[in-house]
């Protein structure tokens, strides 16, 4: 049921009804056959060969225990145009719109390559960092599977109906400790599985964690995180955005990454420019009387 242009047909339409749904009463959903097996091959290969590419430059990142056996891959909107091209996929703005809003941001655009020996990642909700409970979330997650996810192979474990327990205490994984009162517990979660191509969405403040890899063969996964147009983004795009992607890439695409001003916050000068900005030509420096640049 891949679509990437146009309205959605009425086969989608329902498919988005129920996973609507879905997000509202469980905090997740699980959605098929988003990615045809070709989309899903390129992007791999890609991300493959970027982790690869990481790994034999010495700047790899890799975490998931102790033996530290899985790689993360940060940052992916500069790592190639099937990543960026992802980002504006039309079931991200069903699915952020509804949760998020319209004028929703991406906050940061990973990967995780799970392997073999890697241990659970401790409970923990996305927008632990608020240190409360909200009624709406503020941020939320897609998960793009590019290998099946399985609770075999450490697919995302979560906490069903989390987002509703306005009583647990809030964490992430810089704040609270594990273990504190009122958290849910390992065996509260299930196994979010779905056949590559599928993608997991959940709202942030659904307690999740990464599950343990125990098969022999790695799986890889997008993680695109979002978050309402007030929130600061997990990657700091305007720093860290290719400098030629900044002046070459599509209007839309840069509006998800805040290069455009949202109820007057994010603005350089002009609080509402008709364009996303773009730093080298909406900075003004000092000026004299004149007009003319001032040494000052």
């Amino acid at each position: 049921m891949t679509f990437v242009t146009g309205a959605p047909d009425a086969m989608w339409v329902a498919e988005l009804d129920r996973a609507k749904g879905e997000l509202d009463e469980q905090g997740y959903c699980v959605i098929a056959d988003v990615l045809s097996p070709g989309e899903v091959a390129t992007l791999k290969e890609r991300l493959v060969a970027q982790a690869d590419g990481e790994r034999a430059a010495g700047v790899a990142f890799h975490d998931g225990g102790a033996t530290r056996p899985n790689q993360r891959v940060w940052m992916l909107v500069n790592k190639g145009k099937v990543f960026r091209d992802l980002m504006l996929h039309p079931i991200i703005d069903a699915l952020m719109g509804h949760l998020l809003g319209p004028d929703y941001l991406l906050s940061s655009l990973t990967a995780n390559i799970a392997h073999k020996g890697g241990e659970p990642m401790v409970l923990h909700t996305d927008q632990g960092y608020v240190g409360m409970w909200t009624p709406v979330p503020l941020v939320a997650n897609i998960a793009w599977m590019l290998d099946d996810f399985t609770d075999a192979n450490g697919g995302t474990r979560l906490v069903p109906k989390s987002h509703l327990n306005s009583g647990t205490t809030q964490r992430s994984s810089s704040f609270v400790a594990a273990g504190a009162a009122n958290q849910p517990t390992q065996a509260e979660t299930i196994a979010a599985t779905g056949k590559a191509g599928s993608i997991l969405c959940f709202d942030g403040r659904v307690w999740h964690g990464t599950g343990a890899n125990t098969t022999d063969k790695p799986r890889h996964a997008l993680l695109s995180y979002h978050c309402r147009p007030f929130v600061r983004t997990q990657e700091n795009f305007s720093l860290g955005l290719l400098p030629e992607l900044v002046t070459s890439e599509r209007p839309e695409f840069l509006k998800r990454l805040g290069f455009t001003p949202w109820a007057g916050l994010g603005r350089i000068e002009n609080p509402r420019p008709a364009v996303p900005l773009n730093v080298r030509r909406d900075i003004v420096p000092a000026l004299d009387a004149s007009g003319q640049r001032a040494g000052v």
